[in-house]
């Protein structure tokens, strides 16, 4: 963890703490002042600049979801794309084959964007996936309330949540990768913007807490947390096919953690039109516990003091890296 610097105000502990949007206050505004990061709010919460948000909203008013579907759902960087690689190898008998799982598992909501939908909902369009016949999977970053089609299905929702601290780090890395989002400041400028439900993808704290609390009372969502998943790959895996009702043989599960480790997707996860858009990756170095190398001291005891109250009476912890659970 870094030395304590000057970029936190001195009186770091007197947040102002909204319970029921789950963020706080987290610094003046005046921090920010300078600092570039492209979003588009949808529904009150900002997203990334690829989406059009009429678009969106219509997909989510008016998607007809079955209960045949699949949603891989999470809060962004939070491991997606490796639950998609999973799902992908389970349905494939532990083989890539002719798709990329983009392809496989689209991005639903990318499906309305020309751009994004180009390598993440390769080769489909709204309507294609509409007419799609027999069961459907999806990815999508969409909180609790605005999951296409919830109103109208009880689709299976594997959701996958992370350690705020390491998803905010990697936010980070996302924002400064990914062109189109301008971002332009530092580490601590992304922490005041996540902190505040500011970021893409809002507040981490209330899209994580809703799909938990809604895995407690729905049998057809799966909740994980990508920390259980790191240490332990093959029981993951089973309990996603377990999950999905599909058969397995210890030698499916073998070949799919071979082909979903972070080492092979590292290599074979960039297609070539993500590549034409400026990405070089989907992953950085993945695991738990990276997030000491950019929060200060200060910052650190105060994330984990506002982590605390918005966190407190939900029953749910994480595992932050070093034998650190809170």
């Amino acid at each position: 963890m870094r030395n304590v610097d000057d970029s936190m105000d001195k009186n770091l502990f007197d947040f102002e703490v909204d319970q029921q949007a789950k963020t706080v206050v987290w610094g003046p505004e005046s921090d920010l002042e300078g600092i570039q990061y492209d979003l588009n709010v949808i529904r009150g919460i900002p997203q990334g600049p690829l989406m059009e948000p009429s678009k969106v909203e219509n997909l989510i008013d008016n998607f007809n979801a079955r209960d045949s579907d699949v949603y891989i759902c999470t809060y962004v960087k939070s491991g997606t794309t490796w639950c998609q690689q999973i799902v992908h190898l389970l349905r494939n008998n532990g083989e890539l084959g002719d798709k990329s799982y983009s392809e496989s598992i689209p991005w639903l909501e990318a499906a309305t964007s020309p751009i994004l939908s180009q390598w993440e909902a390769t080769g489909h369009t709204v309507e294609s996936i509409m007419e799609t016949e027999g069961p459907r999977y999806f990815k999508t970053h969409a909180n609790l309330q605005d999951l296409p089609g919830r109103s109208s299905a009880n689709p299976k929702v594997i959701y996958v949540a992370r350690n705020p601290k390491d998803v905010v780090v990697s936010l980070l890395h996302h924002a400064k990768d990914k062109p189109c989002f301008h971002f332009n400041g530092n580490f601590s400028k992304m922490l005041h913007y996540f902190m505040e439900g500011n970021c893409e993808n809002g507040s981490w704290f209330k899209h994580v807490l809703d799909w938990y609390n809604e895995s407690k009372q729905n049998p057809n969502v799966l909740f994980l947390k990508y920390e259980d998943m790191t240490a332990d790959p093959p029981g993951a895996i089973k309990k996603i096919a377990d999950f999905l009702e599909m058969d397995y043989t210890p030698e499916l599960i073998q070949k799919v953690t071979e082909k979903s480790s972070l080492k092979f997707m590292q290599s074979n996860t960039v297609n070539a039109e993500m590549k034409k858009a400026g990405i070089k990756s989907h992953f950085r170095k993945g695991g738990a516990g990276g997030w000491v190398d950019h929060f200060n001291v200060r910052q650190s005891a105060a994330f984990d003091a506002v982590y605390r109250e918005l966190m407190r009476g939900s029953g749910l912890t994480f595992n932050f890296g070093g034998d650190l659970v809170m």
